[in-house]
Formats: C-alpha cells, structure tokens, sequence
C-alpha cells in the first residue's frame, strides 16, 4: 500500500494586534478581556486589515519560495463558528498570498525532500471553547487573531516524515521572527490530510485529522489512520472522506463529521474590504525580512567553522542560540571549544536552573571571557566550570569573580615549587615509593598539591615542575 500525507499548518503571527481591529493579540490574559464590537461580530462594524499581519505573511510565503500574489483577496467562508460570532470567517481562497512554492526538509533516514507548497493564505481565529461538565464556556480573546494556513501538497509518506516536516517548519518561522510556533499554547496547529491506495493507483479518497496540538501527536494519529485505512482496503472496503479527531487516551482517530467541499462554504468576495496589492516598496521590505534559515546555517557552520554534524544540529535548533554561538567565535574563541561548551556544561546550567540561553546570565560576552581566560591559560578547566556555575549563581562578570575569589590559575615556577616541597616534607615515604617505581603513588601527590593550592596549581607546569623534582632526589 501506498500513502499520501499534506499538511494544513496554521500560525499565529507575531503582531500586537488582531487582523481586523485593534484588540490585543496575546496569550494568557483574562478571558473576554481582549474584545470589542468588530471582533464580537456586532452588526454595522467594519474590518480594516492588519498591514503587519500582511506583510509577515508574505515573508513567510516568500521564505517558502511561493510565487506572490500581486493581488491578494480577503473572502468570506460561510461555515458555522460556535466561538466565531459572524458566523462567516474572513479567509482567502481563489487569490492567497502566495501559491506553488516548496521546502526542503531533512527526513529521518538522511533523506532530503522537496515538500511542495499548495498555497499560504491569510485568515481570522476563531475564540476557545472550554467544556466543563455540561455546559461550554467562551473566550473570545482569541477570535480575530492573525492566522496563516499553510497547505503543502500530498508529499509526505508517513507519520515519522511529518513529524520531522512540523519540527523542521517550526524552526523556519522561528527564525523568521514571524510566530513563536508554540504548539502547546496554540500558536502552531496542524491538520493532517491522509489517503491510503494500492501502488500505481496514485491517490486515494482522503480523510482529515483536524487539531493536533503536537508533532508527537500528528506521527500517531497518522501512523494509525494509515494502518486503520490498509485494513478496510484489504478487507475490501472503502475509505469514507470525513474528518477525524486524535484520542489521545484511546491512540486512535474517531469520525468527527463527514468532510465539506469547498463549495459548501459558499466563498466570496469580503465586500467590506478591497484587494490588497503590494507595492515594490512593500516587496523589497519582505525581500529584506529574509533570514538565513535553519539547513543553510548548519551546512555552513560545518564547513566554515570545521564543527561535526552533531554539533552544528544543536546550535541551529534555535536560532538564538546560533547567532550566539557566531557572537562567541567572533571574540576569537576556537568554534569547536563554544559548540562543546553550548551543548555541555552551559545546557546543564541551563537545566538546572531551568532556563533558556536568551533568559540565563552567561550572555555571548561573558562566555567568551571565560573561554578566553581558559585559553590564556589563566584559569583551568575545573576553575572554568566553577566560575561557570558562579555567573549563573551571582549574575556577574567571570573575570571579576575569579579575581575577588582568588581563582586565577597560579603559573609561578617559585609558587608551585612551594607546593610541591611542603607536601614532599609532609610524605618523605610516598616520594621514596615514587622514586623506586611505584606510579600509583603519583596521583595521590599530585592531588595533595592541588589541595595545597587550593585547586589553583597549572596542572602542566605542576607536572613539569613535580618530574623535575623527583629527579633532584634520591632513591
């Protein structure tokens, strides 16, 4: 059997206002609070469009390599909104913003694939209905808020493919600065389009799962709904075209309602708002708003930086955490030292204390200070890790901690001939063991040095300078 998996992905853009008036766009704040007449849907009001929501909208068009609208058309879809009180939505069909684009998305496997792009198109929110026993609450805050549906074509071929389509997709508008495509809050969704069919038989009678708040929760439900459409084909039945929803306590789809067509919206023209056409000042703005997007930058941070793949696939997760890590190199540190540091002890730092890099204290500065200090030899490398812990600690400077701790590494021959000398005297036993071949006894020395200067020693010159020692005396 073959299968066909498209996306429908809807985002929340990243604009103060909703689309068609001047509510608030945000999330979290107090239900019905982030209303008024036009987003309530009152009689004689009139919607103006979000010149912001547009043109982030053709960023993102243009950033999936669609061909744009030179005029793009709001219409009204007839369909019955419980927490949408028109009862119509403001969408776009025959004109969107941007048609026949693609992207290329690394698969499970290593494969690359061109992912084709039916359409990107600008419309409203609907409010948020919360069930409670046997009634259902609204909030309408959400109703009006600046949506973009992205709908690729049929090319993804399993649950495991759209799941790594979604992580990779969210990684783009992320970059863009466009949505913060938080899945968990709403400002990322997905529906997925399913058809199952024999081979060479191309596509077959396609069923919608709608809401999935999780890439997690789209590999499932599509996983399943493959191998639930395999059995009534081979049982000899056929494919109903309905929606489904995902029950995440049962892991299985269930029928929502059988499918509408298109023209059972009843699309057509928004009366009360013209075509938008861009201008070239408009279109060389969007041209500006592109960003090097997440393959581009690991491919070239493996090639210009020298770093492995593994490496590279961490920083360009975020693109925060990229820009930081070129902010680090640039202070001249060694791009292999910052990777490693990033994805070692800073992210366990960053665990810890349950913080992100763009929240935590260690800013690209004060990284490349204690790296610099590390390289110039001025502290060592478990010194580094404590100043580390102490800038998460007391929001400081590393350099300045390391001076009123007295933790800068001590390189003075005479010093740590010091050392070494009192700790021979304390262990006269241990240094005539050493010296007659017993090389277990050697750790133990050195550690007893360290703790002499109290973890400052430079353990090369201190193991330089401990052989020369040894050598002095006499068996």
């Amino acid at each position: 059997m073959e299968s066909f998996i498209g996306l429908e992905i809807h985002i929340h853009l990243a604009t103060e206002t909703k689309l068609f008036c001047g509510c608030r766009a945000r999330f979290g704040d107090e239900p019905n609070t982030n209303v008024c007449p036009v987003c309530l849907g009152y009689p004689g009001t009139l919607p103006v469009a979000n010149q912001q929501a547009l043109f982030l909208g053709y960023v993102v068009a243009r950033a999936l390599n669609c061909e744009l609208s030179p005029r793009t058309v709001f219409e009204r879809k007839n369909y019955f909104y419980p927490d949408l009180p028109k009862n119509y939505q403001i969408s776009q069909y025959e004109h969107p913003i941007g048609r026949n684009g693609f992207i290329m998305v690394p698969l499970p496997g290593g494969e690359v694939r061109k992912v084709r792009i039916h359409d990107a198109h600008l419309e409203e929110d609907a409010g948020k209905m919360i069930h409670a026993g046997d009634m259902s609450l609204i909030d309408y805050n959400r109703a009006g808020y600046p949506l973009m549906e992205i709908v690729t074509e049929p090319d993804l071929k399993t649950g495991e493919e759209a799941e790594a389509f979604l992580i990779h997709f969210q990684r783009v508008i992320r970059y863009l600065k466009v949505s913060d495509g938080n899945m968990e809050e709403g400002s990322m969704r997905c529906d997925a389009n399913v058809s199952v069919n024999f081979p060479g038989k191309g596509l077959g009678t396609k069923v919608e799962i709608k809401n999935l708040n999780s890439s997690r929760f789209v590999k499932k439900a599509l996983n399943f709904e493959i191998q639930r459409q395999i059995g009534v084909l081979k049982q000899g039945g056929t494919i109903r075209q309905e929606t489904r929803l995902w029950n995440e306590n049962r892991d299985l789809t269930e029928v929502m309602r059988t499918k509408e067509m298109a023209n059972d919206y009843r699309y057509f023209p928004e009366p009360d708002m013209p075509p938008f056409e861009p201008d070239p000042v408009f279109l060389e703005k969007v041209e500006k708003a592109q960003t090097e997007l997440p393959d581009r930058k690991k491919a070239r941070f493996v090639n210009d930086y020298r770093i492995s793949e593994e490496s590279a696939e961490f920083l360009i997760a975020s693109r925060y955490v990229a820009d930081y890590f070129e902010e680090v190199v640039q202070i001249g540190i060694e791009p292999a030292l910052v990777a490693s540091w990033l994805s070692g002890d800073v992210q366990k730092l960053l665990n810890r204390h349950g913080l992100t890099l763009d929240t935590s204290p260690m800013s690209a500065r004060r990284l490349g200070q204690l790296l610099r200090l590390l390289n110039e030899e001025r502290i060592h490398g478990k010194i580094a890790k404590k100043l580390a812990e102490l800038v998460f600690e007391e929001d400081r400077d590393p350099e300045i901690i390391m001076r009123e701790k007295g933790l800068e590494q001590i390189v003075d021959f005479d010093v740590l001939r010091g050392f070494i000398k009192n700790v021979a005297d304390e262990y006269p036993a241990v240094i005539h063991s050493i010296k007659n071949g017993d090389e277990r006894q050697r750790g133990f020395l050195i550690g007893k040095i360290m703790e002499k200067s109290q973890g400052r020693a430079h353990p090369q010159k201190l193991q330089k300078l401990f052989d020369d020692f040894l050598s002095e005396v006499t068996a």
